[in-house]
């Protein structure tokens, strides 16, 4: 069982600073569901993902321009608009709503961590293939929310540009477009329509919470923000070593083949998913694990050079933040007297632990510890507690 996630909540207005931007001539084309290597095995890839039970969605692309920090600073104002010299870029984006509530104001973005794509918001239940155990979609749509999952950029169904220009600033300034294409009415709905909303949270897990808080951050343009599988701290000084150490270029890989990825893109070697994402955690089906492994994604070398900065880097977030964690996560808590990740032993260890990196005018942190459950939350047999815990604090702090 979890514990009661604790709080530390300024009393004081909560709304956030938005500067509502204009997306120019975002239009929005169909697509189909994403896959990860090109040549994954399609019956493996559509058995991985859960229907969209109790919501109806659509897919589509989203044109977006990108920025590079000069230096890679999140946060900086020292960006460049490179839309012009990398091309027309998109970001793949699944809009679902509540069937049962197809007016709702308030969406939550969800964005993953590396080597997934927008699926691993929507698990499949390797004993009822019919079922929602792993879905986070589906918990929010349950809860009143419109979810928009998206493939960062390059990652997924979404463009690839060179390598050197995926960092945590374009993926940071991308979901920003999304931020705003959403709140102007410019992302296609289920009915045709593109719904406007009036609330956005952003919700992300390992890296995906990493360019959740950046976001956060630099535009100040969100409601509330759900990081999960997430800390300022790695346990160990040579955890980004050893999941570099853990990948190869994407072209090497049969699943890449005829990618023409350039060589800045890795993915996992085969057999490395179990401790790279899970360990030491048990509580897993080991089918959800056979399945990452046939329908990987990739990482950027970029990206994986960001993190010193990332974890260093002071954020002004005006909005609330809630960070769910699993106790056995291996990357980012503490699983020994030695090691230095955050420590993940109690909700209030964790918020002591982070509450300086968010800045001086963030309404609330809270936090929430998952009992056994290590870093890739969505997929341990206990998702669950970890949606109930999440949709509750949701429901609080932007009501749907």
């Amino acid at each position: 069982m979890g514990r009661t996630y604790w709080s530390n909540r300024r009393r004081r207005g909560v709304g956030a600073a938005a500067a509502l931007l204009v997306v120019g001539a975002a239009t929005v084309v169909t697509a189909g569901n994403a896959i990860a290597g090109p040549n994954s095995d399609p019956d493996v890839v559509a058995a991985s993902v859960a229907p969209n039970n109790g919501r109806e969605c659509t897919t589509s692309r989203l044109p977006v321009d990108l920025e590079v920090g000069t230096p890679a600073t999140p946060g900086s104002d020292l960006t460049l608009p490179l839309g012009g010299a990398l091309g027309q870029q998109e970001v793949v984006v699944k809009l679902c709503v509540p069937e049962n509530n197809r007016s709702t104001s308030a969406v939550q973005v969800l964005t993953h961590g590396i080597t997934y794509d927008h699926r691993y918001w929507n698990i499949a239940d390797p004993d009822d293939p019919e079922g929602d155990r792993y879905s986070w979609e589906a918990a929010a749509a349950e809860a009143g929310y419109a979810t928009a999952s998206i493939d960062r950029i390059g990652n997924g169904d979404s463009t690839h540009p060179p390598s050197p220009a995926v960092t945590i600033d374009s993926n940071a300034t991308a979901m920003h477009q999304v931020v705003q294409a959403l709140r102007t009415g410019e992302i296609e709905g289920p009915d045709g329509t593109a719904p406007a909303f009036g609330k956005v949270a952003l919700v992300g897990h390992s890296y995906g919470s990493m360019t959740s808080w950046t976001t956060a951050s630099r535009y100040q343009d969100v409601d509330a923000l759900l990081l999960t599988g997430v800390s300022h701290n790695i346990r160990e000084v040579q955890v980004p070593t050893s999941i570099e150490g853990s990948m190869h270029p994407a072209i090497l890989d049969p699943r890449f083949a005829g990618s023409n990825l350039d060589l800045g893109y890795i993915t996992p070697r085969p057999g490395t998913h179990r401790n790279l994402y899970y360990a030491p955690g048990i509580d897993v089906d080991p089918r959800i694990i056979e399945r990452d492994e046939a329908t990987k994604g990739s990482v950027t070398q970029s990206e994986l050079m960001d993190y010193p900065v990332i974890f260093r880097t002071r954020l002004d977030v005006q909005a609330p933040v809630f960070i769910i964690n699993g106790s056995l996560d291996g990357i980012f808590c503490t699983q020994g007297p030695l090691d230095l990740g955050a420590p993940c032993d109690s909700p209030e260890s964790l918020v002591e632990n982070e509450r300086q990196w968010f800045g001086p005018d963030v309404p609330s942190i809270d936090a929430y510890i998952v009992d056994g459950a290590g870093h890739d939350l969505n997929a341990f047999r206990d998702a669950q507690e970890t949606f109930g815990a999440s949709m509750n604090w949701l429901s609080g702090v932007m009501p749907s």
